[in-house]
């Protein structure tokens, strides 16, 4: 696909000039921020994307890039790969510039600096369309709430980090810093109550699409650790994890791991009033075995048969008055199952919960047809 370049007139021989580079899709430019998402240096692809040489990026925002339309999605994901270490939004471009749509990615560097991607969007008739959903199930209307939802929210969660930095000069009153704060934390938890939503919604109807990678189980179970590990020392709790660093990898789907270990994590923090959360794992006839374990509240026999159904709690709050939403293990085990695997749970009232995951390693098999057109040949996967 070649890309369109809009004629700017200010830099219309560079347009000439570049418009032949544009021949691969995988051309990116690549940005480097500091800790106050300053661009501290840029690839040779902003002469590409921007018409401008790199050394005049230095010092600029990321928002000065872009249309001030798409302001509020970028200072939002900017937010969430603060967080989350990734976040992903497509933004157009200012007028000035040699092309109108982009993606960008967003990851978080060390010692809160960043580094932004720039890849053209791909035009929708380039994208392989998603398989129709089966007629009269709620996913669609779902899918439909959660985007009109989102949108607003990445809004409220963009603008209100950039008055909490005071991106735009000093807010005066230290009261509107807190509150701006309450804000943006408040928004992230309803949006990220929507996205279990939606992907619950998908693991339940087999629509959750599956995306494995080759992954050091270890590593992302670390980081899910390295998460809530503070919650853990403001509660006094001590996390061991027994993970052995030999597990080697595994083609799993790293997003499944991490939503599913954190949500573990978090409900043992959540039901842990004293003592210590351990983690271990092991590999399994091609399977990655997970447990945590808490010295935790417990639960009723009764509570356990309905644990894992949408919106049940087996408690109304945690032992530090933390209340939940019923979602978390819900997802887990839908999401489990989605992947080829399964989580059970075990527990005993004043004696703690044992929780289980398996995840089978997903082995991607090219069909008959891939050797005559791979491009075209659909991806499968088999459990192995």
């Amino acid at each position: 696909m070649t890309a369109t370049l809009r004629q700017n007139p200010a830099n219309s021989r560079e347009s000439q000039v570049f418009q032949g580079r544009w021949t691969e899709r995988s051309l990116a430019l690549i940005l480097e921020q500091n800790a106050f998402g300053a661009i501290t240096s840029s690839s040779k692809a902003s002469w590409d994307f921007l018409g401008r040489p790199p050394g005049k990026l230095r010092g600029l925002q990321l928002t000065e890039l872009i249309d001030s339309k798409g302001h509020a999605a970028l200072l939002g994901a900017l937010s969430k790969a603060m967080v989350e270490g990734r976040a992903e939004v497509s933004v157009t471009l200012r007028r000035d510039a040699l092309i109108d749509d982009v993606d960008l990615l967003i990851e978080r560097r060390g010692k809160g600096a960043l580094r932004t991607v720039m890849r053209q969007r791909r035009a929708a008739n380039d994208e392989t369309p998603p398989e129709p959903a089966p007629v009269g199930l709620p996913a669609d209307q779902l899918a439909d709430v959660s985007h009109e939802l989102r949108t607003p929210l990445n809004a409220v969660i963009g603008f209100a980090d950039a008055l909490r930095q005071e991106s735009f000069g000093p807010l005066g009153d230290n009261r509107y810093r807190d509150y701006a704060k309450v804000i943006q934390e408040s928004g992230q938890h309803v949006l990220s109550l929507v996205n279990d939503l939606l992907d619950l919604s998908k693991a339940e109807t087999e629509r959750f699409d599956i995306q494995p990678e080759l992954v050091e189980p270890q590593a992302v179970i670390a980081s899910c650790v390295s998460m809530v590990q503070l919650d853990a020392d403001r509660a006094g709790l001590t996390i061991r994890n027994l993970v052995s660093t030999d597990l080697g990898p595994m083609r799993l789907d790293p997003k499944v791991l991490r939503q599913v270990m954190l949500n573990l994590l978090s409900n043992a923090l959540k039901f842990t009033e004293k003592g210590a959360i351990s983690i271990r794992a092991h590999r399994d006839h091609g399977a990655l075995k997970i447990s945590v374990e808490d010295t935790g509240i417990g639960m009723s026999a009764s509570d356990l048969k309905r644990v894992g159904e949408r919106f049940y709690q087996a408690r109304q709050s945690g032992v530090r008055g933390t209340k939940g939403s019923g979602i978390g293990l819900a997802l887990s085990r839908a999401l489990a199952k989605a992947h080829g695997g399964d989580l059970s749970i075990e527990s005993e009232v004043g004696r703690g919960t044992l929780a289980s995951l398996m995840l089978p390693a997903i082995e991607i098999r090219p069909s008959a047809r891939s050797s005559e057109d791979p491009a075209r040949a659909p991806r499968k996967r088999s459990v192995a």
